[in-house]
This record gives C-alpha cells, sequence and structure tokens, in this order.
C-alpha cells in the first residue's frame, strides 16, 4: 500500500463490513498521514492512530508533530510501553483524543469515508451492525466527533431520535454548534464533503508524495472552531473559570445555576454571595453583558471543569463505562414490561407546600393518569407503590385538587405513612420485591422500571422537569433497615440485605440515564418545559452534600429514577400543575417516552395522541 494510511481492526466484528484498502485510499482524499500509520479500533470502541518515528526523531518532535504539544511526549512513551531514544522500528500509539485536529479528522475519514461535512454540520453514516445488532453507540459518535460523549443528548435531539441506538444505514447529523475543531472549520466543508469517486488518480500520487515534517496535512487546520463558554484559568492560589454574561443574563441563572449544580435557594444564594466576593462586584445587579465574571474552580460541576480535571476525568470514565454496561432490549408496545409509579410522599408526609399545592395530591394525580393511559394503551403490567385508601386510583376531573392525608404503602401488611423515612424505605424493599417476582416468572431485569414522581421546591428562577438517576459512585455497597416496624412486612423479611457491586453500580446508572435521556426527551417534544441546564443529574447537591435519594439509591431495578415534574418554587409551574391539561400531557409525555425506551413502537404504530381523561 506504499504511503497510504493502512488500518488495522480490532475485533470488532461489525466493522469488518468495510473495505480496509477503501478506507486507506479514503484517508488520502481528505489529507495525508505519515509512512505506515496505522488506525486502530479496539474492541472498545477507542480509536487509536499508530505512527513509526522517522530517522533521528525526538520524542518532542514527534508529539509536536502528531498532538501539538512537545510536552505530550511522555504519556504517549507510557503508553506505548517505549523507554529510551526513538528508533524507526518503533510502535507509538496516540489515542484519538490527543491528535491534533487535522489528524483526527483523517482518521475518521478513514474509518467512515462517506461522512461529509455540511453547513449545518457533520453527516455521520452508521457503518456498524448488521441491521439487527446496535451500530456505533450515540455515545461514542458524540465522543468522537464533538470530544464529549456526553453529547449524544444533542445528537439525539438534532436527529429526532426516538430509539437510543443506531443501526447500520443510519444516517446522523451532528450540528455543527458542538462539533470538536477537526470538524467544525469552514475550510473542511469543500474538502471532506467531494466524493471520493472525483478524486483524480493524480491528486492521490500528489497527496503520497508529501511524506513527513509537521506539515502534514493537505488541508489547512480549523480556523472556526466551537469553543465552550468557559474560559480557565489555573495560576495563583485559588485557580477559576471565566463566563462572559450576554444580554439578558442574570448571575444567579445563567452563571450559578448552569455551572455550580445547585438549585435550591439557600445553596443559590450563599453561592452568588462568594462568586460576588471573588469578584469584587458593586451591584450585582447591574452587571452588564460581555462582563468575564470569575467562578472559582472549586465550585464548578464536575461536567463544567477543565478536561484534565480529576473530577471531571473520573466522570467522564464512569459515564463510558456505564453506557458501555447498559444492556438494552426491546418491547412492542411495552409487552412483557414491567413499569412501577412511585407517587411521592403522600399521608401525612404532602411534601413540599406552596400556596395551598401539596406536592402528594399533584403527584399521586399524575400517576394515576400515567396508570390508565398505559393500562389502556399498552401491554405493560403497571404497580403503584401507594394508594390513597378512599379513593383508589380515581382522576379527579378538575384543576385544583382536593387535598387528601390517607395513603398508604402497599407492602404486605400495608403501611400507613405515618412516619416519611420508614415510608420511603418500604418503598424501595416493595420495589425489590417486585423485581425478585418479576425475575422468578422469567421476566429479564432489563423489562422492569421504575419511576417515582415528585415536585420540587427550587429557586424561583428555575422551572420545568428533572430527572435525578443514581450516579454508580453513591450506590454500591450494602444496606439494610432493621427494627420491628420493618420486619413486620414480608417485603423485608424476604430480602433484608441489600447488596449491588461497582459493575452493579455502573450498568444502572447507564440504565438509568437512557431512561431518563428517553422521558426527557418525550416531554421537550410535548413542548412541556423542561430545564435548560443538565436537566438528568446523577446527585442532588444541597446544603454543601451530594447524595442520592433513598429511594432509588437502594433499589435493585436497572432502569429507576425520580422524576421531578415542576418546580413548585416557581409561580408559572405552580399554575401549571394546577391545570388538568397539563398533567395529562405530562402522563401521556411519560407513557410516550417509556414506549421511546424500549425502541419507540406502539402496537399498530399510530404515534398519535393516547387516549386518558
Amino acid at each position: 500500500m506504499g504511503d497510504r494510511v493502512r488500518v488495522r481492526w480490532g475485533v470488532i466484528t461489525w466493522f469488518l463490513l468495510v473495505s480496509a484498502a477503501s478506507l486507506a485510499a479514503s484517508s488520502l482524499a481528505s489529507g495525508r498521514l505519515a509512512p505506515g500509520s496505522e488506525v486502530v479500533l479496539g474492541d472498545d470502541l477507542e480509536i487509536a492512530l499508530i505512527v513509526h518515528p522517522h530517522e533521528g526523531d525526538a520524542w518532542t518532535r514527534l508529539a509536536k508533530r502528531v498532538t501539538g504539544d512537545a510536552s505530550s511526549w511522555k504519556s504517549l512513551a507510557d503508553r506505548s510501553h517505549l523507554t529510551g531514544s526513538l528508533k524507526t522500528s518503533d510502535q507509538v500509539r496516540v489515542p484519538f483524543s490527543m491528535l491534533k485536529p487535522d489528524l483526527q479528522r483523517q482518521v475518521v475519514q478513514a474509518l467512515f469515508p462517506s461522512d461529509r461535512v455540511t453547513p449545518e454540520g457533520w453527516i455521520h453514516h452508521v457503518a456498524g451492525g448488521d441491521g439487527d445488532s446496535e451500530g456505533e453507540p450515540l455515545w461514542k459518535i458524540a465522543e468522537w466527533f464533538t470530544g464529549d460523549g456526553a453529547n449524544y443528548s444533542s445528537i439525539r435531539e438534532a436527529n429526532s431520535m426516538k430509539r437510543l441506538s443506531t443501526r447500520r444505514g443510519d444516517t446522523l447529523l451532528i450540528p455543527r454548534s458542538i462539533l470538536g475543531a477537526a470538524f467544525a472549520a469552514a475550510e473542511v466543508e469543500k474538502s471532506v464533503s467531494r466524493p471520493l469517486r472525483k478524486i483524480s488518480e493524480n491528486a492521490v500520487a500528489v497527496v503520497a508524495s508529501h511524506t513527513h515534517e509537521e506539515d502534514n496535512a493537505v488541508f489547512p487546520e480549523a480556523v472556526e472552531t466551537f469553543s465552550t463558554a468557559l474560559e480557565y484559568h489555573k495560576e495563583g492560589d485559588r485557580p477559576y473559570a471565566v463566563y462572559k454574561l450576554r444580554k439578558g443574563e442574570a448571575l444567579y441563572s445563567s452563571v450559578i445555576i448552569r455551572f455550580t449544580g445547585r438549585l435550591f435557594p439557600k445553596d443559590v444564594t450563599d453561592a452568588v454571595e462568594e462568586v460576588v466576593k471573588f469578584n469584587g462586584f458593586g451591584d450585582v445587579f447591574r452587571i452588564p453583558a460581555g462582563y468575564s465574571v470569575k467562578i472559582p474552580m472549586e465550585m464548578l460541576a464536575a461536567e463544567y471543569r477543565p478536561w484534565d480535571d480529576p473530577q471531571r476525568v473520573e466522570r467522564e470514565r464512569s459515564k463510558r463505562e456505564s453506557a458501555r454496561l447498559a444492556k438494552r432490549v426491546e418491547a412492542r408496545n411495552l409487552k412483557g414490561v414491567y413499569i412501577v409509579l412511585d407517587p411521592g410522599h403522600g399521608g401525612r408526609d404532602v411534601g413540599t407546600e406552596h400556596g395551598g399545592v401539596w406536592e402528594s395530591s399533584y403527584v399521586y394525580d399524575v400517576v394515576c393518569r400515567l396508570r390508565k393511559v398505559l393500562e389502556e394503551n399498552s401491554a405493560a403490567k403497571v404497580f403503584i407503590t401507594t394508594r390513597s385508601k378512599g379513593g383508589s386510583y380515581e382522576i379527579q376531573d378538575r384543576d385544583v385538587l382536593k387535598n387528601v392525608t390517607d395513603h398508604t404503602v402497599l407492602t404486605t401488611p400495608a403501611y400507613d405513612l405515618e412516619d416519611p423515612v420508614v415510608g420511603v424505605n418500604l418503598r424501595w424493599y416493595l420495589a425489590n420485591s417486585i423485581l425478585k417476582r418479576a425475575r422468578k416468572r422469567g421476566v429479564r431485569p432489563e423489562k422492569v422500571v421504575f419511576i417515582s414522581l415528585h415536585a420540587d421546591s427550587l429557586h424561583p428562577s428555575v422551572r420545568g422537569t428533572m430527572a435525578y438517576i443514581p450516579g454508580e459512585r453513591y450506590i454500591h455497597g450494602t444496606f439494610s433497615r432493621t427494627g420491628a416496624i420493618y420486619l413486620a412486612r414480608s417485603e423485608v423479611r424476604d430480602d433484608p440485605v441489600v447488596s449491588q457491586s461497582h459493575e452493579d453500580a455502573l450498568r444502572a446508572s447507564g440504565a438509568s440515564t437512557e431512561l431518563a435521556e428517553s422521558i426527557i426527551g418525550s416531554i421537550k417534544d410535548a413542548d412541556l418545559k423542561v430545564h435548560p441546564f443538565n436537566p438528568i443529574r446523577d446527585n442532588v447537591v444541597r446544603d454543601g452534600s451530594e447524595w442520592v435519594p433513598a429511594v432509588i439509591r437502594y433499589n435493585r431495578i436497572p432502569a429507576r429514577l425520580l422524576l421531578e415534574i415542576c418546580n413548585l418554587g416557581n409561580s408559572e409551574d405552580r399554575r401549571l400543575i394546577q391545570t388538568r391539561t397539563y398533567r395529562q400531557s405530562l402522563a401521556q409525555a411519560i407513557y410516550r417516552g417509556l414506549v421511546d425506551f424500549y425502541d419507540g413502537r406502539e402496537e399498530g404504530g399510530s404515534g398519535g395522541v393516547v387516549s386518558g381523561r
């Protein structure tokens, strides 16, 4: 193959459908790699470029040539298990994430020769899978093209995807706004989008004749790149990030709530005071547009920290592992699926209360509506953890609801909701018991889901639905409850101790993320309000602590979430939840999200508005 790049495949059978020779030729169409270089795709879907040193190469020179940063040589040496001076026979392994943008682009073109760029963004043609099995995971696609696997939700939204997996032959748009530097440049549009068949043999020969040195790209590097909202400054005793306020943005909502993860009123107020002090602001209400607000690095949520920050690195690693371990099944019309619905609070515990609006009453009504929608439109088996002794699951056909305090947890025997802590613990024991019975009947754990519905009490600027999932670092380990009030219930006696391994926790985090993405996406599709900044979170941040609610922390059902359907601390959310139309719309959107989670297929394929009161 001469100077052409070679492509070496790992044990990924679904990639064998692509000709290595054609991939090698395509890399010449979009740029040139060094002679003898190999693109390696491992069985973990990690891409790397194997390069051979030039005669007399120094580590720093090679590192500068392939990564753009001479100081990265030590990392390359460690990854390649090489010591001492370089030899031309050495093979230096360069991870995709470390490659210069032009080399990243060339490598991707080698793997996916049909890909192209348009003014709207990068068009990726899924090459993996055999029609029945999954193609390239959305997480990996986002990681390759944007630099952050968490952007998979933006890709899914841009393509109106109902399924959470890809299939061979799918065509995806990665929006220009989230593309990494390798793919966002305007110059790429003319070159990469040219069909390979239009490139002459002479052109290929000219490309191949440029063999080394640092000008190894045929096309100029990106000049128009997507930059993050934050700039980082690591010097000094207290490193910080900078965010430039835009017109109409407020410090508390656009900076504190967005970047620190704080949502509760006192936490937001305390954080605002800290940032005001750090910046030396005079009047916080007169900060002009374009002002560079400094945020102490330790206040940032992990996902907004620099790429090399240990918390950010660990978070990304955990999300990759969770996505890899999550198991998916399909269920047409939710056939064979067990859905456990948990109305938050109840009985004497009304939850949060604003202006006479009780959380317990309104989330119970949404659960009743969702139960009715599921039973009338799907083949799912529905379980509810609590019940009102007076009205059962009857839907109140009115906007403003009557408040009731007679809810019981449906353990054996039932528990009248007197103590909220006991009530919460009995709910997850009950959920675990339902899962155990389902498995005895041959139901796969992946066909059981758990949703606990709540209404939050947050800073009044926050609006919309949010979902909490069990972050893996919070849930592995062993836990149990003792005492007469617990041991009186058969669900506790049958399985008193919860034990979850690290792998169990990772798998639950991945499955729960996908469930949350599907439901939050469906709520967005219904034009219902969703929290604008990170509506899916793997922990609660409050009073300086991070934790996961017990009802999903000790729950063994793999796909589980706590859904905050609105913020009762916000007047508009509070007004909407007091309308039966909005509550019904929420129930229908959650139903639609569940159908989408199991591959978006309903009996008859109507896809229209489902019935419900």
